[in-house]
């Protein structure tokens, strides 16, 4: 019995040192782990897209290395925030997401993976990466919209002092950078902030390139992107780079802008000057159905299945709609919801708005509210009315916060957690909880 037991241990200790010498952890993020392999994999991934896009590596890799791991990390609060949250991606919101980018890139499912595979990027690490963004993307989604309330008050003095908006539309396209600090830094923390975003301005200034600099240097969600916030809007332009924005021409760096989550600087890379346009309101019809402790997605999905089934068979969409609904406002309608202008909705159901032929039913789908059956009635050309107005004040007074709201909702994940890097010797690491603030970060690539 004892030789049994002896065996047993010589075999698991054998197995837990040989997992060791395989695959290291190098960062503990509460009762998880980043390892080397997943980090050697995401490096390899991210360099393959700038080969494959023709686009030159950052200049000091060193700091390029440290940015990655940062923003491994960041992903990884945010994917185990959503996880307590109860957000599931399944996989065909996978397949889905891929399916609407292939029919952007007009190609089919098949030939839109196959470019993938061709290109040189292994298949499964981007399905792995699009479900980690579509995770991030509602959970954020679901932060923005629990942190950012916006008044009939705000609304009315927007209309009334920033009506440009509605006279013009105007696209930037914006790169930035964050220099973050802590919720309550210390006079030198602060200088120090200050101090490496001048030397990021500098360093632009003085012929480096933007991106690389932002992916080298910010602490943003979107740094790895080179800080790109894409063509905006001037309702989407966060709230904060509005009054810079106004006296900037394009190719320049914005002035330092201080805020609570530290220090920013934006680069106005190109800008669109465009006359008044039409806005296409749209008229739809949906069924909800809510999950709950009983009533599970499988079981919600299901449910419209059927009823999809059943008005493909000639039953009234409005009457099952008014029997099963659980939208109780648009249910009394027969379903149907008002005349509205893009961006009223969540963005999944902006999706299929956008892609449904008139007159089809969708599939059942995924939202924060529930499992949803669609039917686009109508489209419409309409002119800027009130309500219009008033919904793209609301769209804009969100997308002008929601930068700042995320940039300082991560602070508080990374300050709330436990955080570890580990080295062979254990000698050095950061740890960070909701008890005690990090003094100094590890460099893990010091050593």
């Amino acid at each position: 019995m004892k030789f049994k037991l002896l065996i047993i241990f010589f075999l698991l200790f054998n197995t837990v040192a040989f997992s060791k010498i395989l695959d290291q952890a190098i960062v503990i993020i509460e009762n998880d782990v980043i390892t080397q392999t997943e980090y050697q994999r995401k490096l390899r991934f991210i360099l393959n897209q700038y080969q494959l896009t023709g686009s030159q590596p950052p200049q000091d890799m060193e700091a390029f290395y440290k940015q990655v791991l940062e923003n491994m990390i960041q992903k990884r609060l945010q994917i185990q925030f959503a996880r307590k949250a109860g957000l599931e991606i399944k996989e065909w919101m996978i397949d889905k997401s891929m399916e609407n980018m292939a029919k952007r890139a007009n190609l089919s499912l098949i030939d839109f993976r196959e470019k993938i595979i061709e290109s040189g990027v292994d298949y499964y690490v981007y399905r792995e990466n699009l479900k980690e963004d579509l995770i991030i993307r509602e959970i954020q989604r679901r932060v923005i919209s629990q942190r950012i309330k916006i008044s009939e008050k705000e609304i009315d003095e927007f209309i009334e002092h920033q009506s440009h908006v509605f006279k013009e539309n105007n696209e930037y396209k914006i790169s930035l950078v964050l220099v973050s600090v802590k919720e309550t830094p210390s006079i030198n923390e602060k200088n120090a902030a200050k101090s490496k975003i001048k030397m990021v301005k500098e360093k632009f200034l003085s012929g480096e390139n933007f991106a690389s600099l932002a992916r080298m240097y910010s602490d943003s969600g979107n740094a790895l992107d080179g800080g790109d916030l894409g063509w905006r809007k001037i309702s989407e332009v966060p709230e904060i780079f509005l009054s810079s924005l106004e006296n900037m021409d394009k190719g320049e760096i914005s002035e330092i802008i201080e805020t609570l989550n530290g220090f920013y600087v934006f680069f106005l890379e190109d800008k669109k000057e465009m006359e008044n346009v039409e806005i296409e309101e749209r008229k739809v019809r949906h069924i909800l159905i809510k999950t709950n402790a009983i009533v599970t997605n499988e079981i919600a999905e299901n449910k419209l299945k059927e009823l999809k089934s059943r008005i493909n068979s000639g039953e009234s969409f409005s009457d099952l709609a008014k029997a099963y609904s659980e939208d109780t406002m648009s249910a009394a309608n027969g379903g149907e919801l008002e005349w509205s202008p893009p961006g009223t909705f969540v963005p999944q159901f902006e999706d299929k708005i956008d892609l449904l032929p008139l007159k089809e039913i969708s599939e059942p789908f995924l939202t924060q509210f529930g499992w949803h059956i669609l039917e686009v009635l109508e489209k419409r050309k309409q002119d800027n009315t009130e309500i219009i107005k008033r919904n793209l004040a609301r769209q804009y007074l969100i997308s002008g916060r929601s930068r700042e709201v995320i940039d300082s909702w991560i602070i508080e994940l990374k300050e709330k957690n436990f955080i570890k890097y580990v080295t062979e010797s254990n000698k050095k690491s950061f740890i960070s909880n909701n008890k005690k603030s990090p003094q100094q970060r590890w460099d893990p690539f010091s050593e």
